[in-house]
C-alpha cells in the first residue's frame, strides 16, 4: 500500500486517527524508545550503586544463557554505549540490548574472603532481554540490577 501520515488527536491518552478506512488498512505506531539507565532511591540498599536497563517501558535483564554464570561479578562502565538490536531467531523475534561491560576476575581470589587489592577484571560483551522473556531457554541465573563501575 500507500504510506501516508494521519493527524492525530490524544484525548485522555488515546491517540485517535480519524480517517476512511479501508479493508486491509495497517496502522504503523512508531515510537521512540531510547536505552536509559534507571538507578532505585538511594534507601533501597540491594540497589546502592546499580542500574536497570529500560528501553521505552520495558525492563531489561541478564540471563546466565548470554552471559555466563555468576552476574554479579558484572559491572557496566558508567559511559558504556548501549545499543540494540533485533534477534529474530530468539524466542520468537526479541529486541536486545548490547553493551561493553566488565567481569571480576575470581579465580585472583584464590578461595580467600578478604584481600587488599582491587579484584582484576576483564572485559566482556553483555546481552540483556526483555524482563518478561527471561527463563525460557534453560535453567539459570538471572539479573535485573547491574553494578555501575565509574571505571
Amino acid at each position: 500500500g500507500v504510506e501516508e501520515s494521519v493527524q492525530r488527536l490524544v484525548r485522555s491518552g488515546y491517540a485517535h486517527i480519524k480517517r476512511r478506512w479501508s479493508s486491509g488498512d495497517t496502522v504503523d505506531l512508531v515510537l521512540p524508545m531510547p536505552i536509559l539507565r534507571v538507578r532505585a532511591n538511594p534507601a533501597v540498599r540491594a540497589c546502592a550503586g546499580k542500574v536497570a536497563l529500560q528501553r521505552g517501558p520495558i525492563v531489561y535483564c541478564l540471563e546466565e544463557v548470554d552471559n555466563g554464570s555468576n552476574l554479579s561479578a558484572i559491572s557496566l562502565p558508567t559511559d558504556a554505549e548501549l545499543t540494540s538490536h533485533f534477534e529474530s531467531d530468539l524466542m520468537g523475534g526479541t529486541t536486545v540490548i548490547t553493551a561493553e561491560a566488565y567481569r571480576d576476575d575470581e579465580s585472583a581470589w584464590s578461595g580467600g574472603l578478604y584481600g587488599k587489592e582491587r579484584t582484576p577484571r576483564r572485559p566482556i560483551a553483555v546481552k540483556a532481554v526483555p524482563y518478561w522473556k527471561w527463563a525460557n531457554r534453560q535453567p539459570g541465573e538471572m539479573l535485573v540490577w547491574l553494578r555501575e563501575d565509574p571505571c
